[in-house]
């Protein structure tokens, strides 16, 4: 008896925690090839309905009303209903809003079905946050969302060649019915396979052990449930808002290489259309090493100092300072070619940070990572709203393209000082003081 259990506490994990995170990795690679296909698709679609640039800059601008309103109500979805229910769903719902984009017939028709692929598209990263909630040890966490965020750049990398290749054969229409319904088939097998909690995983498929299981909930194999959360009382959490107020400065400066940087190689550095797609690519995967990078490392310090704080600080702040350091070379220099590296550092080292902004909704929300992640990618979409847009003001007034640049340096150093006053080792629950406050209400109750 006493070999046998010596054996069961010897027992090597499995590895399904892993199969969960690869096939989280295959939607955020999809929510980018969704959501980058119509930007490549733009010249022809423009040319079909008679769309001026003007009317063109709306069609793309008003998914991000919607996509930054619906992560909050989505991400509460999400934490009440599961991971499995509620991401099959919106994936469902937002590949048909991609079939709805190749049916479209006018402007009016087109801005209607980008306002509903971001409502879809809204709720994909709080809620697949929320499934590693039950998933992911925290010692891993970071390197999870690295992960997840780099297989999200690589989407976005690829989709131009990918797109380019299926519109010169069969025109732009095909492109949004093979994504929805690559977004579909993934929906189909996400509802049929995964599970909530490891706990129902192995009731139903078997394969997972209990060393696996103690590992990615610290041996505790059960856990009262947790008391609820009211929006406005997560309101109150100053954890919450310096991490959200820290992560607008990173999605404003991410949107400027998503939106921007083509025109910036052609028009500033003399690239050619073909030249200006190969090398645009290169900070987009560059990024992609980046978002990797930055989630292990800083789970590795965590592992080594066993200091959360310094674990996360460290390595969001140097990412987001070498973003800054490297921006403003990259607008300066006279070579076109060392435009393109300077800004792939700068973007590497932004990437480094984008892990562990979402590793830390899961340190402090547990249970609620779905809602906390919800209210940081909220206001972090307000500066994915503005950034096109004062970018192009910047420009327009000073007439230079190192100006720009230099704002977004500016507020990258300014996001990374936040980063002094988050403490993922304070989770939501005792700063709020939930437990405290359910048994008031159940005292009262009584």
């Amino acid at each position: 008896m006493v070999g046998g259990g010596d054996f069961k506490m010897s027992e090597k994990p499995t590895k399904v925690r892993y199969i969960v995170l690869f096939v989280v990795c295959l939607v955020y690679l999809i929510t980018y090839l969704d959501r980058v296909a119509i930007s490549v698709a733009a010249p022809l679609m423009m040319k079909d309905f008679g769309i001026n640039k003007l009317e063109w800059g709306l069609v793309l601008s008003v998914f991000s009303w919607t996509y930054a309103s619906f992560q909050i109500p989505i991400g509460l979805l999400g934490d009440k209903l599961g991971a499995r229910k509620v991401l099959a769903a919106i994936v469902c719902f937002w590949s048909l809003m991609t079939v709805a984009t190749a049916m479209v017939w006018n402007f009016t028709s087109l801005v209607v079905v980008r306002l509903l692929f971001g409502v879809g598209e809204a709720g994909a990263f709080p809620t697949a946050t929320r499934a590693f909630a039950h998933w992911m040890p925290s010692t891993e966490r970071g390197f999870a969302q690295g992960f997840t965020h780099g297989a999200a750049r690589f989407g976005g990398a690829i989709t131009p060649l990918i797109v380019a290749i299926i519109m010169n054969a069969w025109g732009w229409q095909s492109v949004f019915y093979i994504f929805a319904a690559i977004g579909l088939a993934w929906a189909g097998f996400w509802y049929f396979w995964y599970r909530d909690k490891p706990s129902e995983y192995k009731e139903r498929w078997g394969s997972i052990n209990q060393a696996e299981m103690d590992l990615i909930d610290g041996g505790k194999s059960a856990k009262k449930a947790p008391p609820k959360l009211p929006f406005r009382t997560l309101l109150k959490s100053k954890n919450m808002w310096f991490l959200s107020l820290s992560y607008p400065t990173y999605c404003y400066t991410v949107w400027i290489f998503m939106t921007w940087l083509p025109a910036f190689l052609v028009e500033a550095k003399g690239f050619s259309i073909i030249k200006m797609g190969i090398f645009a690519s290169l900070p987009l995967l560059a990024g992609t090493v980046g978002d990797t990078l930055g989630g292990w490392l800083s789970d590795k310090i965590w592992k080594k100092t066993g200091n959360g704080k310094f674990a996360r600080r460290v390595v969001a702040m140097s990412g987001m300072l070498i973003a800054a350091a490297f921006m403003i070379p990259g607008a300066m220099a006279d070579n076109a070619n060392m435009a393109v590296f300077y800004l792939a550092c700068s973007l590497f080292g932004l990437e480094m940070a984008v892990g562990v902004y979402w590793a830390v909704c899961l340190d402090v929300g547990h249970e609620y990572a779905g809602t906390v992640s919800g209210m940081m990618n909220t206001i972090g979409n307000v500066g994915s709203a503005l950034s096109p847009l004062v970018f192009g003001a910047i420009l327009q007034f000073t007439g230079s393209w190192v100006y720009p640049f230099l704002v977004a340096s500016t507020i990258l150093v300014i996001g990374a000082l936040l980063w002094l006053k988050v403490n993922p080792e304070l989770s939501i629950v005792e700063e709020l003081g939930l437990d405290k406050l359910e048994e008031e209400k159940q005292a009262k109750a009584q």
